[in-house]
């Protein structure tokens, strides 16, 4: 994978990243490091220093592998575009599976084929190794999903990513990047950012947003997940496994090399491991991922004293504190209850003596109706990543506050129509409109719906006998947009309670004003 980002060097270089798949335990890896060389697959094709542009390198690819998808080739020729093109200077990243870490270098010389070399090893690059172990665990999450999207070659360029792998490479530690990224323009656009850099990430409210829309119903997840395979692509996690605003990581769906595997196992690269089982519909599962949770956690080091953690607790109100290493990976958990064990023990003063080296953890593309039995027994859950990095902490408090944010909304409707249909019935039927069909629905005996009595309070006859002591078209207004609140609830939106809290409001103040004419009987 490489990347490309102007003023690494002064001369407007290109940085990027680059990994290879398929290399079992590793081994084309470690070679690679011994060698002083980074490597692409496609063994098939021969030498590629006569190409002179990128359809060349289609052409090539296309009498190599005839029988294969044209979408297919055209993402191995940008790959292996970019691969032979990348310049002297670059900085590489190579991601070394099953340890944990990836290797930083820079490239020192142009694009070889090695004829009489093993299969695998032909395509190469000379680079001068850096910084070889680096921790997975010290990069960002958002530069991790781009290092380890499923391509062999792709380019890193957005959010500073050139700053921060030269920074990984003198330091080991990633400086981070906390600025907002301008999303594509459209789907082509997208389409197009893949096809040049290899992924592209955006928000999952952004991704949306490119088909025009501001919320994940369950007709707009089907609809862009649609549109995302018709183009090829693939999205990592899920756009529903993570927040609306949530980063999320787009590549190209195809990424597998001849005789090479595409997924690892979990853990193994930095890759994402796809959850989303075919035939599953996500849209009916909530992810923890898409529940509202603390992400600022406080977090306590292995080495520090029992009182530092003891002073973090009383000062936040929390109940748990995750005990992590420097690059926050975690360790354990200390809670009230593993102090009071400690000290009754007369175990020490030292945050080891009070670890719980096993807590409850959950990661956020799992589905949370399967783990709210164990919040509720042990009131937690720390939410980590693929690599064990604390992101964020569940509590049994989230949850209360999650079933109130999300009961109020069909409480409060149920409660206003149940109001309406009171303060109505008082009007005969054959005074009723005709429209919308609110005679024939009270004429069969039946209860008219929430969309049913804007055209009751519409008719001025109506208005005229219900005599409420309230503007006539403000009454309309506010009863469809309480309607259409409604509505949108009715269907599966993920985003409503929290993207739609104007529409909630304008329910609780519908309910009050129904309340000042239509008064409980007395019990």
């Amino acid at each position: 994978m490489w990347m490309r980002l102007e003023g690494y060097t002064g001369r407007g270089t290109m940085v990027r990243a680059w990994t290879v798949r398929g290399g079992q335990y590793g081994e084309r890896e470690e070679q690679a490091l011994d060698e002083g060389v980074v490597i692409a697959g496609w063994e098939e094709v021969g030498d590629l220093s006569g190409c002179a542009s990128i359809s060349d390198v289609g052409d090539v690819l296309a009498r190599a592998y005839p029988d294969e998808l044209p979408g297919r080739v055209d993402n191995w020729k940008h790959q292996l575009w970019r691969f032979i093109t990348m310049e002297t200077g670059d900085l590489v990243v190579m991601p070394r599976k099953f340890l944990g870490v990836v290797a930083i270098g820079r490239l020192t010389g142009g694009y070889e084929y090695r004829s009489e070399a093993a299969p695998g090893f032909r395509h190469t690059r000379k680079v001068e190794w850096v910084r070889t172990q680096v921790e997975r665990a010290a990069i960002g999450g958002d530069l991790r999903d781009s290092i380890g999207a499923f391509l062999t070659v792709s380019e890193l360029r957005r959010r500073d990513a050139a700053h921060r792998v030269e920074t990984l490479a003198q330091t080991g530690v990633d400086p981070g990047y906390k600025g907002a990224v301008e999303p594509p323009t459209d789907p082509d656009a997208l389409e197009q950012d893949v096809r040049d850099e290899g992924t592209r990430q955006l928000t999952a409210r952004d991704l949306i947003g490119l088909w025009g829309w501001q919320r994940r119903t369950g007709d707009v997840i089907d609809l862009v997940d649609r549109e995302l395979a018709a183009r090829g692509l693939q999205v990592a996690p899920h756009f529903t496994e993570v927040q609306l605003d949530g980063l999320i990581t787009v590549s190209a769906e195809e990424t597998t090399l001849t005789g090479e595997t595409t997924h690892e196992s979990s853990g193994t690269d930095l890759g994402h491991t796809p959850t989303r089982i075919a035939g599953e519909d996500l849209s009916r599962h909530w992810r923890i991922g898409s529940l509202p949770f603390a992400r600022d956690v406080v977090t306590v080091g292995f080495d520090e004293p029992l009182s530092r953690a003891i002073t973090r607790m009383v000062q936040g109100d929390f109940s748990q504190l995750p005990v992590v290493n420097r690059n926050n990976v975690l360790r354990g958990v200390v809670t009230w209850e593993s102090i009071a064990r400690a000290q009754l023990g007369h175990r020490g003063a030292t945050i080891a003596a009070a670890l719980d080296p096993h807590p409850l953890t959950a990661q956020e593309q799992e589905e949370l109706f399967v783990r709210i039995d164990d919040v509720q027994r042990h009131g937690f859950l720390i939410v980590t990543d693929g690599d064990n990095l604390v992101i964020g902490i569940l509590t049994a408090s989230d949850l209360a506050d999650q079933l109130k944010l999300r009961v109020e909304p069909f409480i409060l409707l149920g409660e206003a129509e149940r109001r309406l249909r009171r303060l109505t019935d008082r009007l005969p039927v054959d005074e009723l409109p005709t429209g919308s069909g609110v005679r024939k629905t009270r004429a069969a005996g039946k209860y008219l719906t929430l969309g049913q009595y804007p055209e009751v309070l519409k008719d001025d006859a109506c208005w005229a006998r219900l005599a409420w002591p309230y503007e006539q078209d403000d009454l309309v207004r506010r009863v469809t947009a309480v309607k259409d609140y409604r509505n949108e609830l009715a269907h599966w939106d993920m985003d409503a309670p929290e993207t739609k809290t104007e529409a909630l409001t304008e329910t609780k103040q519908l309910l009050s004003l129904l309340k000042l004419i239509d008064h409980d009987p007395r019990p």
